[in-house]
């Protein structure tokens, strides 16, 4: 029980952190994804290596729409609305975060330690051979408070 709690608050922080990306326009809406019954967007930028989404026109007002869509993420991410619910990672070396939750139609994440450390054991199964996981720094990474 302990361990949930402790990863609901780092899933919380990393939530807050990606609202204040948000706001502080470091990253932004990179594209709108679908899946059965629900939608997702996701957000990236320069920060994450990808250009910045910029609209076409050169108007007054130029990429308000978008800064009202990242206000509105954030205030959804801050409020609990929302999540961060994994990273897209592409070809060319440029990763996008991926926003959904109940209000978007998609079931609230919710970590589950058994499947966290079923996750831990094959990701050592799949790199052993290749490369070397320092145990000790692993030790100190999961260190609690």
């Amino acid at each position: 029980m302990k361990d949930t709690l402790i990863l609901r608050d780092i899933q919380r922080d990393i939530d807050i952190i990606v609202a204040s990306l948000l706001l502080t326009g470091q990253i932004t809406l990179t594209r709108v994804y679908f899946g059965p019954g629900y939608f997702g967007v996701t957000v990236g930028g320069p920060l994450t290596g990808a250009k910045r989404l910029e609209t076409k026109f050169n108007g007054p007002g130029k990429g308000l729409s978008i800064d009202v869509i990242d206000i509105l993420l954030a205030l959804f991410l801050i409020k609990d609305l929302i999540n961060v619910v994994g990273l897209f990672i592409a070809s060319d070396a440029t990763f996008s975060i991926s926003v959904s939750g109940p209000l978007f139609g998609r079931a609230k994440v919710v970590p589950i330690f058994k499947h966290l450390k079923n996750n831990e054991t094959a990701l050592k199964n799949i790199v052993k051979d290749g490369y070397f996981i320092h145990n000790e720094l692993l030790k100190e990474l999961k260190k609690t408070k």
